[in-house]
C-alpha cells in the first residue's frame, strides 16, 4: 500500500479523532467556566435585588450542551415591604454549546413562594406542578425574550391547568410585549373569590413603554424598583390591547391604559363589556350579597350593576385613581403601592 492509499484510509479516522478531541476540550473548559461562575455566585447577588442559593450543583450534556443541575434552589428578590423568595426542590437549566446564546429552564418537585403584604405580614403559597418550564434569549449582553409556562399546577390554594407569561422587547418600538394567560384556575376560600372559585379563561395582551427603562434590568445591571420609578418619572404606560375573563356566569372583555402615580399606585382606566350579568346579580339580590360601596370588586360591582338599566352587555369602567378603585362611580376598595 503506498502512502497515498494510506492518507485516504487513515485521514478521516485521524481528522474525526481530532474533532471529538476538540469537542470534548471545548465542553469541558465552557462547562467549568459556568460550573465556576455558579459557584462564584451561590449566595450573592446575581442582579441588583436578586440573590441566588443552592445546596448542590452536577453539571451534564456532553458533548453538544451545557445542562446544569440545582437541588435546593432559592432566589431572593428585594422588595420595598420585604423580600419575595422562590423556593424549588429541583431546578435545571439547558443551553447549546454553539449559536445564540438561550437558556430553557425546568423546575420540578413543590414550589414555594413567600412574600410580605404592606402590613409586613408574610404570606406562603405552595404548588406542585406537573411541569414548570421556561426559556430566555439573550443578545448584546442583555434580555431580549422570556417564556414561561407552567401545567397542571395543584395547590389547595390556587390550581390551575394552565399559566403562560411571554415578555420581549419590541422590534419595531421601544416598549415591552406583554401576554399573560391561565386557564382553568381553581381559587379557594381563603381568597374570598369576588365571582366564584372558578377562572375559566384570563387572557391579557398589553404593551409596556417605554422599554428603555427597563434595559438595566434586562442586562442585570439594575434594580426593578428603580428601573419602575424611571419608567413612572418617563410617564410610561401599560396599554391593554386586550383583556378577557371568563369568571364564573360572567364573560367580559375590555381594554384600557394604566401607569403609576406618585406613590406608586395604580392610575388609569380599564373598560369591560360584561355578558350574562344578570343571573348572578339576581342571586346576589336573592342571597344578600350587595353590601354597598368600600367592601371589594363584587360588592362594587353589584352596587354598580343594580343601578344599571339595560337588558344587553353591562358597560363598565373600573377606575384607579388617588388610591381608590372604584367600578364606574362606585368606591370598592384602597390600592396599595405596586413597588
Amino acid at each position: 500500500m503506498n502512502y497515498s492509499h494510506r492518507f485516504w484510509l487513515y485521514g478521516p479516522f485521524g481528522l474525526f479523532a481530532i474533532l471529538m478531541i476538540g469537542l470534548a476540550s471545548y465542553w469541558f473548559v465552557a462547562s467549568s467556566e459556568v460550573s465556576k461562575k455558579l459557584d462564584a455566585l451561590n449566595g450573592h447577588a446575581i442582579a441588583p435585588g436578586v440573590t441566588l442559593h443552592f445546596t448542590q450543583k452536577t453539571m451534564r450534556g456532553f458533548p453538544f450542551r451545557l445542562d446544569g443541575e440545582l437541588d435546593g434552589f432559592r432566589v431572593e428578590i428585594a422588595t420595598s415591604h420585604g423580600p419575595t423568595v422562590w423556593n424549588a426542590e429541583h431546578f435545571a437549566f439547558h443551553s447549546l454549546t454553539y449559536g445564540r446564546t438561550q437558556y430553557v429552564f425546568e423546575a420540578a418537585g413543590k414550589q414555594t413562594v413567600t412574600w410580605h403584604k404592606d402590613s409586613g405580614a408574610l404570606r406562603t403559597y405552595q404548588f406542585l406542578p406537573g411541569l414548570l418550564r421556561g426559556s430566555m434569549i439573550a443578545g448584546h449582553g442583555e434580555l431580549s425574550r422570556f417564556d414561561l409556562e407552567a401545567i397542571e399546577v395543584d395547590s389547595p390554594d390556587l390550581s390551575a391547568a394552565q399559566v403562560q407569561l411571554h415578555l420581549r422587547k419590541d422590534p419595531k418600538l421601544d416598549a415591552l410585549d406583554l401576554y399573560l394567560s391561565a386557564d382553568g384556575v381553581h381559587m379557594g376560600a381563603a381568597l374570598k373569590p369576588a365571582f366564584g372559585p372558578d377562572l375559566k379563561l384570563f387572557r391579557v395582551d398589553a404593551l409596556v413603554s417605554p422599554g428603555k427603562s427597563f434595559d438595566s434590568v434586562l442586562s442585570g445591571k439594575g434594580d426593578w424598583r428603580a428601573a419602575t420609578e424611571d419608567w413612572r418619572k418617563r410617564h410610561g404606560g401599560v396599554l391593554v390591547n386586550a383583556i378577557t375573563l371568563n369568571w364564573g356566569t360572567l364573560n367580559m372583555a375590555g381594554k384600557g391604559a394604566l401607569t403609576a402615580d406618585e406613590r406608586h399606585r395604580p392610575m388609569g382606566a380599564l373598560q369591560f363589556k360584561v355578558n350574562n350579568w344578570q343571573p348572578l346579580l339576581q342571586q346576589a339580590k336573592s342571597k344578600g350579597w350587595i353590601k354597598g360601596t368600600n367592601d371589594g370588586l363584587a360588592a362594587g360591582f353589584f352596587a354598580f350593576a343594580q343601578n344599571t338599566q339595560t337588558n344587553g352587555p353591562l358597560p363598565v369602567t373600573l377606575g384607579f385613581k388617588d388610591g381608590i378603585f372604584a367600578v364606574g362611580s362606585v368606591p370598592a376598595d384602597t390600592l396599595s403601592p405596586l413597588y
